[in-house]
């Protein structure tokens, strides 16, 4: 099992975001989609543990969550590369040598940049890089691969798509603006509304 709601209810002010809800994600990727604030960023928190103030449970394994935003990681007077052994560190992470040249490629050989002059997308990859350097049981990415290119966005697909197939992790994704083949073939859509949670099976 890689992701269960026991009788979860969610309200936001007046609007009730999750009603009852009892719901099972197994491993696998799915595109979260919704309305403008039908909650999607708000699940995403709740199933990370970062928002708590729900009834109900959420049963999932917490020790391998990662849980990404749009939201920069990262500290302004060291290299990419420092930034990504400081976040590696604390997660406990120690690479392999065919991991850390996938970070290499996915950062396109700079690592040993300025991490305040590197742009937007370059940012976001630091946070990003966890993604290849350990099998997390589950993946919450909300918007964080809005800003990349679609080179990087190609390697991340690859490696979401592996994750799926193996059924390694399960793996839920928001994004309005990406658009990535692959990943959209492999991914089932998963929808908040109402105050319900329902998935479509991927088309194969």
């Amino acid at each position: 099992m890689g992701l269960e709601f026991v009788e979860c209810t969610k309200k936001f002010k007046d609007n009730i975001i999750l009603d009852k809800v009892n719901f099972s994600v197994p491993s696998g990727l799915f595109h979260l989609v919704g309305r403008n604030g039908a909650g999607k960023s708000t699940l995403l928190k709740m199933i990370a543990g970062l928002d708590k103030r729900y009834s109900g449970d959420i049963e999932i394994n917490k020790e391998s969550t990662l849980y990404l935003n749009v939201d920069p990681i990262g500290i302004h007077p060291f290299t990419i590369r420092e930034n990504l052994e400081i976040l590696w560190n604390t997660f406990h992470i120690v690479p392999t040598e065919e991991q850390l040249g996938i970070v290499n490629d996915f950062f396109d050989g700079n690592l040993d940049g300025s991490y305040s002059r590197a742009s937007t997308g370059m940012k976001a990859k630091v946070g990003l890089s966890l993604l290849f350097v350990k099998d997390w049981k589950t993946i919450l990415i909300d918007e964080t691969m809005s800003s990349l290119d679609s080179e990087s966005i190609d390697m991340l697909s690859e490696r979401l798509v592996n994750l799926s197939i193996e059924k390694i992790s399960t793996i839920i994704y928001v994004s309005h603006s990406m658009v990535n083949k692959r990943l959209n073939d492999h991914s089932s859509i998963m929808s908040i509304g109402d105050g319900r949670l329902l998935w479509n099976n991927v088309q194969e």
